[in-house]
Parts: structure tokens; sequence; C-alpha cells
């Protein structure tokens, strides 16, 4: 057995119970002499000053320390000192002390100037898109039409031919293609509803009818519809109007080879005004 670790104890023999005191002396030496070896040096190397060396730094005191701890700023919030409002006032009033006053008043006035030519212009083109616009809405003047039974208004300009046949009263027109025409018809025994829906089907065997309604004229409640017409090769928009006065039938119809929209001030003249005579 190596003498370098520590002595194996005997069992006790059984003769008179004395050890081996030289022996016994000689382990105690090489223990204490290996207790001896494990003791840390004095110094940077020391148990104690490796422990110092992980304590944090005494903080000095000062105003954040009686404060307590600071605040975290969140990332990007901090305040460009230079895109203050402040700064900027700042910026603004050193650079107006460094120029001449009658510079600044040039100024002041040029930019009145530029303010004042612009409102000029944009009130020039609302006046001048205001009297266009009072023009485009300006009805034509009209003419006055009364035989002793109907009357009515009519646009300037247009022609006026008196009915050859006993149903057509008359009929106006602006060119052979646009123009409306009255008639009337003696209803008798037969029924105003019945003499509609025959006149409806007389519209539908060469046409379309896309819209029929009522309104009112002369103070009664009349039958209208609207449809596209077709008597030969041509098609032509037609607005068809019916009353009844004092049990007689009166057919208003207009024909134009153009949208009713483009002669509804012209319809509506001959319509607000129609009347028939007691």
């Amino acid at each position: 057995m190596s003498e370098d670790g520590p002595p194996r104890l005997r069992r006790p023999e059984n003769g008179n119970g004395k050890r081996d005191s030289s022996k016994l002396g000689k382990a105690r030496a090489d223990i204490k002499e290996k207790v001896s070896s494990l003791k840390l040096k004095k110094g940077e190397t020391s148990l104690s000053s490796k422990v110092s060396s992980f304590k944090p730094n005494k903080i000095s005191t000062g105003k954040h320390e009686k404060e307590g701890p600071r605040k975290l700023r969140v990332p990007h919030t901090q305040t460009n000192e230079k895109s203050s409002s402040k700064y900027i006032r700042t910026k603004f009033l050193k650079t107006i002390g460094q120029k001449p006053v009658w510079s600044i008043i040039g100024i002041i006035i040029l930019i009145i100037l530029v303010a004042g030519t612009a409102l000029w212009i944009t009130g020039d083109k609302n006046q001048t898109n205001i009297s266009n616009n009072t023009t485009q809405h300006v009805v034509n003047s009209t003419n006055h039409y009364n035989n002793g039974n109907i009357s009515f208004d009519y646009p300037a300009g247009w022609n006026v031919t008196n009915g050859t046949s006993s149903s057509l009263i008359v009929s106006v027109s602006q060119d052979e293609n646009n123009s409306f025409s009255i008639f009337e018809e003696e209803l008798l025994t037969r029924n105003f509803t019945y003499r509609v829906a025959k006149w409806r089907s007389n519209v539908l065997e060469k046409g379309i009818i896309y819209y029929e309604g009522d309104l009112t004229i002369d103070n009664v409640t009349a039958y209208e519809l609207e449809a596209n017409y077709k008597p030969g090769d041509k098609v032509f928009t037609t607005r068809g109007i019916a009353l009844q006065k004092n049990n007689t039938a009166y057919f208003i119809i207009f024909v134009f080879d153009k949208a009713l929209l483009d002669y509804k001030s012209e319809m509506d003249t001959v319509i607000n005004s129609f009347h028939v005579n007691a």
C-alpha cells in the first residue's frame, strides 16, 4: 500500500492490544502535510478575493439614487430637439430677426397679391359657370293657342296646323319629325277606360310601351304612357296623355326622333297650360 494515502485501520489483535506507535505517528504527519498543501494563498488567488470580484461596484450617491430608479424609455420616442415646436419657433424668430423689416413687408404684400389674384380668377370662373347654367335653363318664349274649346301654350317658332278631320283638333310641329297633336272624341255611351285600352293596343301594334302611369292635367287625373314607336323604317319616341272632360276624351300625343328627355321643357309647357273651356 502506498504511503501517500491515509493508513487503513487495523482490526485489534487478540494479543496485548498494543498498536505500532511508529506507524501511527508517520500517518499523522502525512495527513497534516496534505491539509497544509490545501490552504489557499493570500492575495489575488484567495477565495475571498474571488468572491469579491463578483460584487457590483458601489453606485455613487447622486440625483438618481434619491429620486428612485430611472424610467425606461420606449424605443424611438425620444424627442428630437431640432423638430420640436419650441426649436422651430426659436429658429423662425432668429431668421426673422436677421431679415430687414422692409423685406418682410414686401413678402407679405406679395402673398396678399397672389392670394387675391387666385380668388379673383376663381370667382370669375364661378360667375361664368353660373351664367352658362342660367342660359341653359332659360325656357324659350311661348305662343298661346285658343280655339274656343281648348287652349294651351307652345314653344315659339313652332308651326301650328289646324286639324282637317273630326277627331284631330290641331298639330304643332318643330319640323317633320318632331311635333305633338291633340285629338278629341265624344264618348257618348262608351266607357273612357275602354277607349284608353283600345288606344293602348294600337300603340303596341307598332311599338313597345316602357312606362305607364298617371298625372294631373287641367285639374283631372289623366293616364299617360311612354313608348318607342315604329310606324315605318324609322323609330320614334312617343309620349301620350289621355284625359276625360265633359264626356269627351282628349288625347295629347308627342312624337320625337330624339329622347323624350331632350324635349322635357317643351312638353311641360304644353301640359301645364292645357285647359278645356267649360
